[in-house]
């Protein structure tokens, strides 16, 4: 299942990213070298993070800088 739409990453992929050293969000979007843009995903990401055991995210949302810069995924899209 999608888990973030913004950026394409699924339940499998979050999972990945956790094997991979990711223990929070922002580390599971610094995995695919991606940024949170809606913030929608968080809460689904922790939630999956909590059924594998960790912390979750390790520091408020509100506390990551906006994105620079949002590139659309595809054409027209307008997130």
């Amino acid at each position: 299942m999608y888990v973030c739409v913004c950026n394409a990453i699924t339940d499998r992929e979050v999972h990945a990213a956790m094997a991979g050293g990711a223990a929070g969000a922002d580390e599971v979007f610094r995995h695919f070298g991606t940024e949170m843009r809606c913030g929608r995903c968080v809460a689904t990401m922790r939630s999956l993070m909590g059924e594998q055991g960790t912390k979750g995210e390790r520091r408020h949302v509100g506390d990551a800088e906006p994105p620079v810069a949002r590139k659309p995924r595809c054409p027209g899209c307008t997130r």
